[in-house]
């Protein structure tokens, strides 16, 4: 709370009296420090006034409100504060005399008791006198307040035997003891060193003591001032808070409301996305049914003309439509009916309890089979490494090219001579190629054109060994088989690291996964395992054994493995924990040589078969129950 409005009092003519107070902080004009006062005639203390001035080089008066603006801070009017009783007798109004028997409040006094020392209001000298009558042996000498207010000194007496009733007129300037005219003041004095007493006149000694009292006494009052000041800066403060508080609460309820806003936003996006995605499957679905369709009608009309054909015709007909008949009804049941892959998409929850965020995600499946697509026909090139295009084709490297092709029909798009690439992944600028010449290796960075940009980064070779990349949205890795580490470099090609690769035999494959880990193909242990990416040495976090020969590593979708088997025979599925699910294969991979690279975008998994070159198939999915 803020403190009440101070009360300042002026005399009739306009000048400040004893209880006068400063309009700031608040003290009375006694106790004030360096009292100024303004041309309104209301007083404050200077240091109250300079501070108030300091803040906006002007002064408003808390008490009339007048505003002084480029007032001349030590041109102010100082005021006299009452120190002593003859500045008080200099005033029309004399000094008030209080009791000294009132405790709380004094009143003031009308009679001054010799025997008591006291000075008494009507009430007590009331009791005093009562007391007198009933118990006194002596009857007190009392005085009027008039008599001792023009001599008090007179009435203070010696109290040793044989000094009575005489009055104390010196007193020693060092120990302060009171002395009457018959005391001995060449006695020893013990106080400040002194080795006698230093007697001084009563009244002298007082003003030189009134004078020092006073000083400390404004001490105090700037203390006091102090005190006032802290307080109203504190109630200030907490004045502030509040207000601070205030905007708080209001903030906390346009957040809670924006964060309502969002939410509703959100779901009402994520509806969108299930409805979509809703409306993708049966366009999908539509699209495969009119083509299943199509292929029926056409089946059932070479039916119909095949029954017709054998209960209709004659026999000479028969004979003549036999061999054409024949070669359609071959070819019609080993037509390709293909198969629609429906993605399944589930509500996903991350965060706590607390903070739980609502997503949309595909439900992790397992393929079931492998769909032939295409495959490229006579390669007159080695193709050992191959990824997907971001425009959905294929980017493989050879013996003395890279090259992009078509998914469709394998047509090449563009191409670039250039040394042997043993691995390739995408960047954020377009291209990444590890090339092998002249005992290194070389990461070279290529627009979407396949034009050199820059030397990615390079690294020494001791053997021809295979080495294979991976990319992600931090990193780049390239493994050397030689020193069995794999190297770690940033995005925009700096060398950041080596990680030793513990327990590799002879690694080959690489793939970066979206937790930060990486997994590695050991050739000769037939092994795949994860390793966090990490500088120095890293422990396997899983190992999946019993593979033969792997190489190539992908995932897909879901995050399940696709390990490439170099025989080329098989393709083996791996968990997310590294245990393997199944072997996939087709009889379309039974005549090829070898495999040293895998791919997968959607549902197409795409084959570098080496002397083979290029071999695509279409992947069908069951849902993996968890």
């Amino acid at each position: 709370m803020a403190p009440p409005p101070p009360v300042r009092r002026l005399s009739s003519n306009g000048s400040p009296t004893e209880k006068s107070s400063c309009g700031t902080c608040l003290q009375r004009l006694p106790f004030m420090v360096d009292p100024r006062k303004l041309p309104c005639s209301h007083v404050f203390c200077f240091p109250c006034l300079k501070s108030e001035f300091a803040k906006t080089n002007a002064v408003n008066c808390p008490v009339c409100g007048k505003v002084f603006d480029n007032l001349e801070m030590d041109k102010v009017t100082k005021v006299q504060r009452m120190k002593s009783d003859e500045d008080s007798r200099s005033v029309k109004e004399p000094v008030s005399v209080l009791c000294d028997v009132c405790k709380k409040d004094p009143v003031t006094a009308i009679s001054f008791c010799i025997d008591c020392g006291k000075k008494m209001c009507p009430r007590h000298l009331e009791f005093h006198d009562g007391y007198q009558i009933d118990f006194s042996k002596k009857k007190h000498k009392q005085i009027s307040i008039e008599v001792y207010r023009a001599s008090p000194n007179k009435f203070v007496v010696c109290e040793k035997p044989g000094h009575a009733n005489q009055q104390l007129t010196k007193a020693c300037r060092n120990c302060h003891k009171l002395f009457c005219d018959r005391c001995d003041t060449k006695a020893a004095c013990d106080v400040n060193g002194a080795k006698v007493h230093d007697p001084r006149e009563i009244e002298n000694l007082s003003v030189e003591l009134k004078d020092i009292l006073s000083k400390k006494m404004e001490l105090c009052s700037g203390k006091i001032t102090d005190i006032i000041r802290l307080q109203k800066n504190t109630s200030g403060d907490l004045c502030d808070i509040q207000e601070k508080v205030g905007q708080m609460l209001e903030e906390v309820d346009k957040t809670a409301e924006d964060q309502i806003s969002m939410i509703k936003s959100k779901a009402d996006q994520l509806k969108n996305e299930i409805t979509l995605h809703l409306n993708q499957s049966s366009n999908q679905v539509d699209v495969f049914s009119s083509s299943l369709m199509a292929k029926k009608d056409q089946l059932d009309d070479l039916w119909t003309s095949t029954q017709h054909l054998i209960t209709q015709n004659r026999d000479a007909e028969v004979v003549r439509q036999y061999k054409a008949r024949s070669d359609q009804l071959d070819k019609a049941v080993t037509v390709e009916l293909g198969f629609c892959h429906l993605p399944r998409k589930m509500l996903s929850y991350t965060g706590s309890d607390e903070d739980i965020d609502l997503g949309l995600e595909l439900e992790p499946s397992s393929p079931s089979s492998l769909h032939f697509r295409i495959k490229e026909k006579n390669s007159t090139v080695h193709c050992s490494t191959v990824c997907w295009t971001l425009e959905g084709h294929f980017l493989c490297g050879r013996d003395s090219l890279m090259e992009v092709r078509h998914s469709d029909n394998v047509n090449v798009l563009k191409n670039l001579k250039t040394t042997n690439a043993n691995g390739v992944a995408l960047h954020k600028q377009g291209y990444l190629a590890l090339h092998w010449a002249n005992n290194k290796n070389y990461i070279i960075l290529y627009s979407p054109e396949l034009t050199f940009i820059k030397l990615f980064g390079e690294f020494f070779r001791t053997t021809d060994k295979f080495s294979h990349m991976s990319s992600s949205e931090k990193h780049v890795v390239a493994v050397d088989p030689d020193t069995k580490q794999l190297r770690v470099y940033g995005t925009n090609g700096d060398s950041l690291f080596d990680m030793k690769l513990v327990g590799m035999m002879r690694p080959w494959g690489v793939h970066y996964l979206q937790d930060g880990c990486v997994l590695v193909s050991d050739f000769m242990a037939g092994s795949v395992r994860k390793y966090k990416v990490l500088p120095g040495h890293s422990e396997p976090i899983w190992v999946c054994r019993d593979l033969e020969s792997p190489v190539g590593i992908t995932t897909d979708f879901s995050g399940i493995i696709y390990v490439a088997s170099f025989t080329g025979s098989k393709i083996y599925v791996l968990s997310h924990e590294g245990v393997k699910l199944k072997v996939l294969t087709h009889k379309k991979l039974q005549n090829v040589k070898e495999v040293y690279d895998i791919d997968i975008v959607d549902d197409q998994l795409v084959l570098a078969c080496g002397v083979d070159g290029l071999a695509c198939f279409e992947l069908t999915f069951e849902a993996v129950v968890l």
